[in-house]
């Protein structure tokens, strides 16, 4: 007589298992709904930033003109260009993950938190995608768009990369149930995009206001991109890698203490 055939328990997942699922399929997710579903959308978004700085060339054709410049100045735009996009891009998706994904906090593996990693890692990739893109295209055009420091270049990025997603964060938290305040957030966007040096040389600022611009941290991550790609680019007197890094470390603790205060209200609400 033959034995009954035991059944083979399946092993259990791991937390670690589920939070990767939970993480995949949120990555997903958010990859299509940031295409649109489309081709058009991938498309739009490989080409708005090059739209973007060939309409900023040709309004201020004058400055790449300028005899005073010793770079090319459409390197000099989009050095500055894309990683203030980066950021803002960041920063604006992240604050909308917790509404925008509302609807999936039934399920208790999904928390708001795991939303927002999702939405961070798909923006940069994204980012990191247009950059790439928008480089390799003025290169075959003819400008010089390897940079002369390399490992400088990816250090920047990763700091403007967390420094986007801790921002993000901190306004997503702060923000919740104030949609007037979101408002006020994106609006801030324009005079901080003016304030740091994305498309005009710091160095022809008087010091006086040069000194009230350093108090922006993205002031430095854009000088310090520009001068990981531009040899002859100098860095402006006072900026530095330390103070992005420590506002960056505050925005994250800050928005980190008050999403485990809130974490409640975030899914309930």
């Amino acid at each position: 007589m033959n034995a009954a055939p035991t059944s083979v328990d399946k092993p259990r997942r791991t937390a670690w298992d589920i939070q990767r699922a939970v993480w995949f399929a949120l990555f997903l997710r958010e990859s299509r709904a940031r295409m649109g579903g489309q081709w058009v959308g991938a498309v739009w978004t490989l080409l708005e930033p090059l739209a973007h700085m060939l309409l900023l060339i040709g309004i201020l054709g004058a400055i790449r003109s300028s005899p005073g410049l010793s770079y090319e100045y459409p390197v000099f735009l989009v050095t500055g260009l894309i990683p203030f996009f980066l950021f803002q891009n960041l920063a604006n998706r992240l604050m909308d993950a917790i509404e925008a994904n509302r609807g999936l906090y039934a399920y208790r593996q999904v928390k708001p938190l795991d939303t927002m990693v999702s939405r961070a890692v798909v923006e940069s990739f994204m980012n990191v995608l247009v950059y790439a893109f928008t480089l390799g295209l003025m290169g075959w055009v003819g400008f010089r768009v390897v940079p002369h420091q390399p490992l400088e270049m990816l250090g920047v990025n990763l700091l403007l990369i967390l420094f986007g997603g801790a921002f993000g964060l901190f306004a997503a938290v702060i923000s919740h149930d104030r949609p007037r305040l979101r408002s006020l957030i994106r609006m801030f966007m324009f005079p901080l995009y003016l304030a740091s040096g994305v498309i005009f040389p710091v160095t022809t600022l008087p010091r006086e206001y040069v000194e009230f611009l350093l108090w922006n941290p993205l002031l430095h991550l854009v000088e310090l991109s520009r001068h990981a790609f531009i040899p002859e680019y100098a860095l402006t007197q006072g900026v530095n890698a330390l103070f992005p890094t420590l506002v960056m470390l505050f925005l994250a603790a800050t928005g980190l203490l008050l999403y485990q205060a809130k974490r409640q209200a975030l899914v309930s609400s």
